[in-house]
């Protein structure tokens, strides 16, 4: 049998290490840290696109650890529309991942869905690993607010990036 207590207390502690990292990397590292937010909800979307259509009841197990009231949702009129709501988390999931290769006001709006999106899924408890999506919710905030303003793929502007520091002599000071 592949699972075990010991591999899921193995996950759910190394999952929220990772979160705890992606805190402390979104103010200290934040290309990092978009670049693992971009691989996490891109696979994510994958995941989850192609489960849902191969077999989407295994979305109702999230009900086995959520709080009431969204088990009450996921046991009832969520059996009805899985397909639909998990494809359209999908579309959700590779928008954050997109914007985190943006700059500007379109990154920070994928910053602010993908922390609404870590405090929407926080319910489901310790099948969503919890409280590693709030960690998750909280890098996002300080990505959004620690970003250099550039794509993904360009360099950081500063004096290493391009125009040098224009050089004083005795004769061109100004007092």
């Amino acid at each position: 049998m592949f699972f075990s207590l010991t591999f899921f207390w193995t996950t759910y502690a190394v999952v929220n290490l990772v979160f705890l990292f992606t805190i402390w990397s979104s103010k200290h590292w934040p290309r990092l840290t978009r670049l693992f937010f971009l691989l996490l909800f891109g696979w994510a979307a994958w995941f989850n696109g192609s489960t849902v259509l191969d077999s989407p009841w295994v979305y109702q197990d999230y009900a086995d650890t959520a709080v009431p009231l969204y088990r009450w949702f996921i046991l009832g009129a969520f059996t009805y529309i899985i397909k639909p709501m998990i494809l359209f988390i999908v579309v959700v999931q590779a928008l954050i991942a997109l914007t985190m290769l943006l700059k500007g006001d379109l990154f920070r709006l994928g910053c602010w869905n993908g922390l609404i999106f870590g405090l929407a899924i926080a319910p489901i408890g310790w099948y969503a690993a919890f409280p590693a999506t709030v960690l998750m919710a909280i890098a996002f905030y300080r990505l959004q607010k620690n970003h250099d303003n550039t794509y993904l793929w360009e360099r950081k502007p500063g004096p290493l990036a391009g125009a040098r520091k224009p050089r004083h002599t005795p004769s061109t000071l100004v007092f």
